[in-house]
Parts: structure tokens; sequence; C-alpha cells
């Protein structure tokens, strides 16, 4: 198998993998919180597949170049989706001031509490998938 093929079903593994456990996450808050259905983020599972797909090609892509031009790519990366991960914190924490809630109704602490969740979730299976199950793509 090629570097390109293993870099192909890694990140298929963890797409799969993550959207997987994001879902997880939404339903349970969804099913034992109190999360408004008209809270758009969390209202359907749509945006979380969306979002966490999205998420997963970007730290895929990013892992590839990494590994190519890196002596220690695991370790990097790892510090890397760290940086990416607080950064995609802080949208969700707008959401908690006055301007962010009017933008979506339904915002409660909870909800956007979930998000930051789902975000933790993702950002771990990536990394697990990546780098810790020993991907190797050189």
């Amino acid at each position: 198998m090629t570097r390109k093929d293993r870099l192909w079903v890694a990140g298929l593994r963890t797409l799969v993998a993550s959207i997987i456990a994001t879902l997880v996450v939404r339903a349970a808050a969804v099913a034992i919180l109190d999360i408004p259905t008209e809270f758009p983020p969390l209202a359907v599972p749509g945006p979380t597949v969306f979002f966490t797909a999205v998420g997963v090609l970007g730290a895929t892509g990013v892992f590839a170049v990494v590994h190519r031009r890196s002596d220690r790519p695991e370790v990097l990366f790892r510090w890397i989706a760290a940086g990416v991960l607080l950064l995609s914190l802080l949208p969700d924490l707008v959401l908690l001031s006055g301007g962010g809630a009017g933008a979506f109704p339904g915002t409660t602490p909870a909800a956007v509490g979930v998000l930051m969740l789902q975000h933790v979730v993702a950002a771990t299976v990536i990394v697990w998938f990546l780098t810790v199950r020993g991907v190797r793509v050189s």
C-alpha cells in the first residue's frame, strides 16, 4: 500500500470514528440535558456531521504535511491539534456573550458546553487515530 493510500485509509477511519463519537455526544446530550430544540447547531445531526468532517479533513491534510516535513511529526501534530482545539472553542465562548446568543435562538450554557465537548471529543479521536494508533504514511 502506498503512502497516499495509507493516509486515505487513516483519514477515512478517523472521519468515521469522529463522526460517530460526536453524534453519540450529541444524542446523549439531547436526551439527557434540556437542550432547546431551536438551537440550530444541535437541533439536527447535520451540523455535527458537517463540521466534524471539515475538521477531520483539515486535520488529515495538516498531518500529511507535518509527517512529510518533521522529524517528530506525532509530537508536532499533537501541539498543532491542541492549539487548533483551543482556537475552535472561541466561537463557542462568543455564543455565551450577549451578542453571540442573539444570533442563535435557544443558546444556553448547557448547549454551548455540549458544542465544546464535541470539539474535545473530535480532537481526541483525530489525535488518537492519526498519531497514537501509529499511522505510518512514510
